[in-house]
């Protein structure tokens, strides 16, 4: 009998290990008190640390440090950190823009996934033995108090691992598609009006700040802006230059998981529990006015899906080389082919592991896909960190010129950098327009006043210029 009880009370606490939380560094917690589980800790952009009932300021980030069960303590909303607890008794908590390290101190204590925090500037971090650490205080703030695991109860927090909503900003990127259908994509194709249709370049969207918790939709590729919706309904969207603000709102608890409503923040009503006229998919696969409130017509709520951006240089152009088969979004992506000394571009639709293209854009990010493109003739390689011997040349800008210019003999071509390989003849390769990229004659008043460069990238003295094309002021023209 004793045996048999035994291997019960070992197989009990197999189990309530197996249960118990373990905190998973850059995972998304909320943080109750142990004393009344409706009172979240949450920053709401004051000084102090607040508790209160739950809203999008109550998710918080554990990111692990290099010491064992310490961790910043960071808000999603707000981006600050819990700064360190004070060695006295009943002061605030504060919230920082600087990481402060904290001991995370499961207690059971006081039940179950129950935790004690205290800030490592402190000597004593152990609940065990009594610490000062975080504290409900009658304010509904967070202050510092002295507590062992099994008294003031106020003094520990349970953790429960959860998946925020997510929260449009303005430092990511996105694709928008259809709630109805995920494999049908908003974008601007250059028309008049907002357009749908298969994942492409044109799909990629910013949402700028426009202030009091509204945004400016700006498509990547082409930089417009989605214009004001028309308070009537089935009224296509239109682009245009001038930025309009938007009201977008998170519809996840009716619509699906990342499903937003969007209005023009114009409207009377932009309310998408109550019905407002907002984005809707049309048949002909145009963006529509149309009225809606979240649960009733599906075709007006669309699937955001959150990208990491990638710049693209001042110049406009950047490399990228693959490592496995994507689509790139937001930018035109380009093979090359050498031409005397220039480099012809071709645009392709996708870009295959292992291949190098040029980039032509201002921001871009990528999506997994199966690649179609056929890359034959294409002279990019892509760098697995060689040195140059002298026959590299590397996309660059020199005098406002882009090109592939020539890299020294014993430079270092980083990982990930496309770059042409070809006998060291010329200075550079410069980017072979068709003939409309010609600009006008150079006359002699340019001449005499801005510097020309032959397509080597020769500087050309003033005055002594033969018949042919130069690059001046970033130009290609004809004299």
């Amino acid at each position: 009998m004793k045996r048999t009880l035994l291997i019960f009370c070992l197989a009990l606490c197999a189990v309530q290990t197996m249960l118990a939380l373990t905190i998973e560094s850059g995972q998304y917690y909320t943080i109750v008190n142990r004393n009344d589980l409706n009172l979240y800790v949450k920053d709401t952009g004051d000084d102090i640390l607040q508790m209160g009932s739950f809203d999008d300021a109550c998710y918080w980030q554990f990111i692990a440090t290099a010491n064992a069960g310490c961790y910043y303590i960071k808000n999603k909303k707000t981006g600050r950190y819990a700064q360190q607890c004070n060695a006295s008794a009943e002061v605030n908590i504060t919230m920082g823009s600087d990481p402060v390290e904290y001991r995370v101190k499961e207690c059971t204590v006081e039940g179950t996934d129950m935790f004690g925090f205290a800030s490592t500037n402190l000597s004593n971090t152990e609940f065990t033995a009594g610490c000062i650490g975080w504290n409900w205080k009658g304010d509904n703030t967070v202050q510092t108090y002295a507590a062992a695991a099994g008294t003031n109860h106020r003094s520990f927090w349970r953790l429960t691992l959860v998946t925020p909503p997510m929260q449009v900003s303005s430092s990511k990127v996105y694709t928008l598609s259809n709630r109805n259908d995920n494999n049908v994509y908003i974008k601007d194709n250059g028309g008049e009006q907002l357009a749908m249709g298969s994942l492409d370049n044109a799909s990629l969207w910013q949402f700028e700040d426009a202030g009091s918790g509204r945004f400016y939709v700006k498509n990547v590729k082409t930089g417009r802006y989605a214009q004001a919706c028309a308070t009537s309904t089935e009224v296509p969207i239109t682009m245009g230059t001038t930025p309009v603000a938007y009201v977008v709102t998170n519809c996840s608890d009716q619509e699906g998981q990342d499903c937003f409503g969007l209005t023009s923040a114009d409207m009377s009503n932009t309310a998408f529990t109550t019905g407002c006229i907002g984005w809707n998919w049309r048949n002909d696969n145009i963006v529509q006015t149309y009225a809606a409130a979240a649960g009733t017509n599906h075709r007006s709520f669309w699937k955001f899906t959150e990208l990491e951006p990638q710049s693209i240089t001042s110049a406009g152009y950047a490399t990228y080389c693959a490592t496995e088969d994507v689509l790139i979004l937001g930018a035109q992506a380009y093979k090359g082919e050498l031409n005397g000394s220039y480099i012809s571009l071709e645009e392709v639709a996708d870009v295959p592991a292992g291949s190098a293209v040029v980039l032509k854009g201002s921001l871009y990010a990528t999506a997994s896909r199966t690649a179609t493109s056929n890359m034959d003739g294409n002279e990019l390689l892509p760098s697995d960190g060689i040195t140059s011997d002298g026959s590299q040349y590397c996309l660059a800008q020199v005098g406002g010129i882009t090109g592939f210019y020539r890299v020294a003999n014993g430079t270092a071509i980083p990982a990930g950098k496309a770059y042409i390989s070809a006998p060291a003849s010329v200075k550079a390769f410069f980017f072979d327009d068709d003939a409309t990229a010609i600009s006008e004659a150079l006359n002699a008043e340019t001449e005499a006043s801005a510097p020309a460069y032959d397509l080597a990238g020769r500087r050309m003295p003033k005055g002594k210029l033969q018949r042919g094309i130069y690059i001046v002021n970033g130009k290609k023209v004809l004299f």
